[in-house]
């Protein structure tokens, strides 16, 4: 069973990076409606490259728990931990003017071995279902609530434009870059 796991998890890899190139581009695809919105990148933040590997990860752990008929408390508790990693370990990344491509093979990778890691552990991580679960509509609940309403702070800026959240069609890239320009002459 753990070379099956083991297997599975190097494919995810693999899963999520096809699904967060697709995800990525899912905003422009959708017209900026509301699919596009909960599920793609609509701007270019780091938290907005971050939601576009959580979706995928959790996806391939869905089809990996169907496929491999895996123990569902400790395979939850497993993909729990390594989401939270998976996502903090990106963000880190980032901030610290790592490459995103980098980034993000670093924290997918940790992440998938980190759940190979707890699921095939002697230590039975099972009571902490519950909490795991909690955890996981946490995520969830960050996930569709961050993007229309972000707080202003750095994961959630837009380098290019200087803003939050869900950036109007028909902007004015000249006047962004006045305005840019004056608030440095102030300072």
């Amino acid at each position: 069973m753990n070379k099956k796991l083991l297997c599975c998890e190097a494919a995810g890899v693999l899963f999520v990076a096809a699904g967060s190139f697709f995800m990525r581009r899912l905003y422009e695809l959708c017209g900026g409606e509301l699919l596009g919105i909960l599920f793609g990148s609509v701007n270019h933040s780091i938290w907005e490259s971050c939601k576009t590997l959580l979706l995928p990860y959790l996806l391939w752990a869905m089809l990996e728990l169907l496929s491999l008929r895996l123990s569902l408390h400790r395979f939850a508790v497993a993909k729990a931990f390594a989401v939270c990693l998976l996502g903090g370990v990106y963000i880190l990344l980032r901030l610290v003017q790592m490459n995103p491509m980098t980034a993000f093979w670093v924290s997918v990778t940790a992440a998938f071995l980190l759940s190979f890691l707890l699921y095939s552990s002697p230590y039975d991580f099972g009571w902490l279902f519950a909490p795991a679960v909690c955890l996981l509509f946490f995520i969830a609940a960050l996930y569709v609530s961050l993007t229309p309403f972000p707080p202003h702070r750095a994961i959630f800026l837009d380098q290019p434009t200087g803003m939050y959240g869900i950036i109007p069609k028909h902007i004015d890239y000249g006047a962004l870059a006045l305005d840019a320009l004056f608030h440095t002459n102030i300072q």
